[in-house]
């Protein structure tokens, strides 16, 4: 069933409406009783992500995830049994693909190259002119990109609001996050080729299937394993362990520079929570590597039904129900928020700090419909302390489960 695509994207989509949810729950509450604006909070995100989506834009994505989630949701557990009998050879239909015969390779090959060929030839030709370094060090400052105006993309403001891109901010715990991801995707991709011979074509034709797995069980946890027998792993989750924690320090600093509150950080502390218990703690409880996930697509999906099997039925473990109760919850949680600022967007009700201090009759409406509905409301802020919670418990009674 772990092979069912919409299950995959099912839960792909709870966990993204987990992950809008903490976002969306920090960036409110990091603002609340503070004295600062708006602006802050999208300063903030286009220094993280290069983007701020915006007041309504977010409830937007929230009330879409939310709705397609339940939607791939119903559609992986129908088409079980009734459509599919075995979805492990549901995917038999991928080899049997005729871009993967003789004539097919070489169409295959002429498009990527006549793609590349674009790419380069679309590359602009205007020369810059000379860049005065001491003016981009210091005409705005140590925070540098803070005073730098936004810019806006037409098409995304028609779908999402009033959003604002770029400039991001990158720094020094940024750098290294991002030169310690690349190099282990790096890692990853390359042993990747070497176990097809570096073959492009079986290459892309075994991508799913392809994984660096940790080092076997009679290495124990050691560090002196071959580069072929668990070694690549190794390295490359080393690099992924560095990326993570000084993406958060990242965060961290950023939200002190920009005068937001910490929320979104240790949001994210709580998700490396069940990062690091699954690829370090635990495998250090059970003293082997083995114990650990690959790096790849299917070995995910076999680690995760291996873990299910192996421990008598890992769906009888108390805290992986609270962590299912808090995903579906948190999903719940982002839909039904998202729904009611949208329903309610005529009223200005998406501009929820100003809401805060003075209700509005968006908010107002909202409360009523809620109460009708189910007896009680939340509040503007105290929604968000839900939501908050509700997404970090979801990792971190995963971690205790595992």
């Amino acid at each position: 069933f772990f092979y069912n695509p919409f299950h995959a994207i099912g839960i792909t989509l709870l966990f993204a409406s987990t992950l809008f949810l903490h976002m969306h729950g920090s960036a409110v509450l990091s603002e609340a009783k503070r004295n600062i604006s708006d602006q802050n909070i999208h300063v903030f995100w286009r220094n993280i992500l290069g983007y701020s989506i915006g007041e309504i834009g977010i409830h937007r994505v929230a009330f879409w995830t939310g709705a397609a989630s339940v939607l791939f949701s119903n559609l992986c557990i129908f088409l079980s049994g009734t459509f599919v009998k075995d979805w492990n050879a549901f995917w038999g239909f991928w080899d049997k693909m005729p871009i993967w015969n003789g004539i097919g390779q070489g169409a295959l090959v002429a498009g990527l190259s006549l793609l590349g060929v674009g790419l380069v030839l679309g590359r602009g030709r205007e020369t810059p002119g000379p860049i005065d370094l001491h003016d981009e060090e210091y005409r705005d400052g140590l925070e540098g990109t803070i005073a730098k105006p936004p810019g806006h993309v037409g098409w995304m403001q028609r779908l999402l609001g009033e959003g604002q891109v770029g400039p991001i901010y990158v720094g020094l715990w940024g750098v290294i996050s991002f030169i310690t991801f690349f190099a282990s995707a790096f890692i990853i991709l390359v042993d990747y080729g070497r176990q097809v011979g570096w073959n492009p074509i079986i290459y892309l034709r075994e991508f799913w299937n392809l994984a660096i797995y940790p080092p076997p069980t009679e290495y124990g946890l050691r560090w002196d394993v071959p580069w072929d027998k668990g070694g690549a792993w190794l390295a490359a989750t080393f690099f992924l362990h560095i990326s993570v924690l000084t993406w958060w320090a990242r965060l961290y600093t950023r939200a002190k520079a920009t005068g937001v509150g910490t929320q979104l950080a240790w949001g994210f502390a709580s998700a490396l929570s069940l990062y690091f218990v699954i690829y370090l703690f635990h495998p250090l409880a059970l003293g082997n590597w083995s114990a650990a996930p690959g790096h790849g697509f299917r070995a995910i999906l076999d680690w995760t039904n291996y873990v299910s099997i192996h421990w008598g039925n890992f769906y009888y473990n108390p805290f992986h129900m609270l962590s299912i109760f808090f995903l579906l919850g948190s999903t719940l949680l982002l839909a039904m928020h998202g729904a009611t600022i949208v329903a309610t967007s005529k009223w200005k009700s998406e501009m929820e700090f100003t809401e805060m201090m003075a209700e509005g009759p968006g908010t107002q409406r909202a409360q009523l419909f809620w109460r009708w509905v189910m007896g009680w409301n939340a509040n503007s802020y105290n929604i968000h302390i839900w939501a908050w919670w509700f997404a970090a418990f979801t990792a971190i009674t995963g971690a205790i489960g595992l």
